[in-house]
């Protein structure tokens, strides 16, 4: 499996009076039409879902336990540099709209998976280990609420769809940088296996492209949201169509399990 990492684009946006968002033409990571609508931030679960901002660039995060945000490990990796980021050049805001922020906290530290800190000596991650633990200065989980995991197998995964289970994304897209925005009813296409990590990846159809690095898919059944996975690249391979690859929450849960005791 190889993925193209997306590039920013940089494009603006607009919003129709029915609250779709106005888009420009297609963009790498957009399957089909443009799903993504605007969400009410103030609400759950989107107020758990934040931007981590540096210097211009940004991924999306979820907040997982009091401390702690869940994001893609690479939204760390200072390509200009080639070395991982220090944490004191971070910043998580919740809240986030139109350049107004209801909390905002900078990074205190983080964590690559396995519990690793990040060493100068060590490369950007493969896929199967492209996921980070932030740890905020203040505890926005205990004002904003984090989110619960998904009980994930595939097994598990078949009986939410033939139950009717929606599947959720949202994040901060790079063309539309200001406003959160969901793909409320995207589709989960298969489950790849890694032979390194033997986590499993999803394949999804979200609406996700650059800037929603890290964001949070979920398994929603009626009133309620649980965390499936993140979104951490597309395969956007000549002659296909963009294929969206997301972390699953089997290979996160037993840190992000303990960090929420």
């Amino acid at each position: 499996m190889s993925a193209m990492w997306l590039l920013p684009l940089g494009m603006p946006d607009t919003l129709a009076d029915s609250g779709t968002v106005v888009k420009p033409p297609h963009i790498n990571g957009i399957k089909g039409n443009d799903d993504r609508v605007r969400v009410d931030i103030s609400q759950y679960p989107w107020r758990m879902i934040g931007r981590l901002n540096n210097n211009g660039n940004y991924c999306t995060g979820i907040l997982v336990a009091p401390l702690q945000v869940l994001t893609a490990a690479h939204c760390f990796w200072d390509k200009r540099r080639n070395q991982w980021a220090v944490p004191s050049v971070f910043h998580f805001v919740v809240g986030y709209e139109k350049g107004a922020v209801k909390a905002h906290s900078k990074i205190k530290s983080y964590e690559l998976s396995g519990g690793k800190a990040p060493s100068h000596n060590e490369k950007r991650p493969p896929l199967a280990q492209d996921w980070a633990i932030a740890t905020l200065e203040k505890p926005f989980g205990d004002v904003f609420g984090f989110v619960p995991l998904a009980d994930f197998t595939v097994r598990r995964l078949e009986l939410h769809q033939s139950r009717g289970a929606t599947f959720v994304q949202a994040g901060y897209s790079r063309d539309i940088p200001h406003i959160l925005t969901a793909d409320e009813n995207c589709e989960i296409t298969g489950i790849r296996q890694s032979k390194t990590s033997g986590g499993f990846f999803l394949l999804h159809r979200c609406d996700a492209t650059n800037g929603d690095s890290g964001s949070p898919i979920f398994v929603r059944e009626g009133g309620g949201y649980a965390l499936l996975g993140i979104h951490v690249a597309t395969n956007a391979s000549s002659g296909r169509e963009d294929q969206g690859i997301a972390v699953s929450v089997d290979v996160f849960r037993q840190k992000v399990t303990a960090l929420q005791q």
